[in-house]
């Protein structure tokens, strides 16, 4: 019914923009939070030299060169230049044979060294004749940064699994209301088509038929002529019926006013009145109500109404009842229409909204219709905000129930 690869293709390529948005989103993230805790973790180093730097200053201009520097922390390491010569160096039993050579370009300033396969954290300053070097060991600083990067990348990769999972579940759930839009689509094209092969087939035959017979008169084929003009009126009411079923579906402007629903009702159960004479049928309009203002559409309202009367009028034979009601329920207004006509069956009820449905009952009677007419009218109650509920009984009797809410008026 529908090209499948469609859907293939459109859902491939929503997995495909959600993981790069989502892989997008987390490479992002981790690249933010590995210089975050870099640019942290380097300010905590140079803090901690820093503070050594205070100690060794005090120390350095009391005592002698040859008096040993205490380190506030064993992991540090200093040098002293005098006239870019070592002087003195603090031993370190890890690093003993680190000797770094003063770097002249980078005075005053912290900045990373690397020697032996060791990385340090260096501040070079100057103290009169002397250049001092404060030197920490940052391995395990950089070690731990390099665990940050493993455990980003881990997540990243479980993150991007996890969102592939997640893709395909939401792209299914929201591809739902596309392919059944596009289901019913394809369905309706198909049933229309279905339903106008036979007019315009029959039509076509009685056109041959006329053809292969130039001699006749149009007394000859009266008859045939009319059997194409009822075909014609019926083929017409079908399209429109289904320009109407689709205009209520892309249905963007409402003309709300306040009306009087009861004269509404009225003014129709008049135009029937006479047809219901004709046809010996019994039509009954009640009405109940206190406050008959409400605020709705009046084109669309006088719509919805006459599609159910005109289906009472279809589907109820010579004696039959056709009753209007409206009465006041709870923050509702009630209308409905019965008919003790052939009625639906118990099982046929929950498809009679649908488009170009009509039951075996109704065929078999070869009863005028199309089986637009209660489709249009479940878009028009959608349009309106309606509830309608149906009952029925077959044989015996047929309820439409519109629920109006009843809303302030309009200013």
């Amino acid at each position: 019914m529908i090209n499948k690869n469609v859907f293939t293709d459109t859902k491939q390529r929503l997995i495909k923009i959600n993981l790069f948005v989502v892989g997008g989103f987390l490479l992002i993230f981790s690249i933010f939070i590995f210089f975050y805790f870099k640019e942290l973790t380097y300010t905590n180093i140079d803090s901690k030299i820093e503070e050594e730097l205070e100690s060794i200053s005090v120390q350095f201009n009391r005592s002698s060169m040859f008096n040993p520097i205490i380190l506030e922390d064993p992991r540090n390491m200093v040098y002293v230049y005098e006239n870019g010569k070592i002087r003195y160096y603090t031993e370190n039993r890890y690093f003993e044979n680190i000797y770094p050579e003063i770097n002249n370009s980078k005075k005053d300033t912290f900045f990373t060294w690397s020697d032996n396969g060791y990385a340090f954290r260096v501040l070079n300053l100057n103290i009169g004749k002397y250049t001092i070097e404060i030197i920490r060991n940052i391995d395990s600083e950089l070690s731990s940064l390099k665990q940050l990067v493993f455990s980003l990348i881990i997540g990243i990769l479980i993150s991007l699994i996890v969102a592939y999972f997640i893709a395909i579940y939401l792209t299914k759930k929201a591809l739902v209301p596309i392919e059944t839009a596009w289901n019913n689509q394809a369905s309706f094209i198909q049933d229309a088509s279905h339903e106008l092969r036979t007019p315009i087939s029959i039509i076509s035959s009685k056109l041959e038929g006329m053809l292969k017979n130039p001699e006749n008169t149009i007394n000859d084929e009266v008859e045939t002529v009319a059997d194409a003009m009822r075909e014609t009126r019926r083929m017409k009411k079908m399209i429109n019926d289904l320009l109407s079923l689709t205009k209520e579906d892309y249905i963007s402007k409402m003309n709300f006013e306040n009306i009087d629903i009861e004269n509404i009702v009225c003014e129709i159960y008049k135009d029937y009145e006479e047809i219901a004479e004709m046809q010996d049928k019994e039509f009954i309009f009640k009405s109940e109500l206190e406050n008959k203002i409400i605020v709705t559409d009046k084109n669309k309202l006088r719509q919805l109404i006459l599609i159910f009367i005109d289906n009472a009028f279809k589907y109820t034979n010579e004696y039959d009842g056709i009753f209007i009601n409206l009465k006041e329920e709870d923050n509702n207004i009630k209308l409905s229409i019965k008919d003790t006509g052939i009625g639906i069956k118990e099982d046929e009820i929950k498809y009679v909204f649908d488009r170009f449905f009509r039951s075996d009952a109704v065929r078999s009677k070869y009863i005028d219709g199309s089986g637009i007419g209660l489709s249009i009218a479940k878009m028009l109650s959608i349009n309106l905000k309606y509830d309608i509920n149906v009952d029925s009984k077959i044989g015996e009797y047929t309820v439409f129930e519109i629920k109006i809410p009843k809303t302030k008026k309009a200013n």
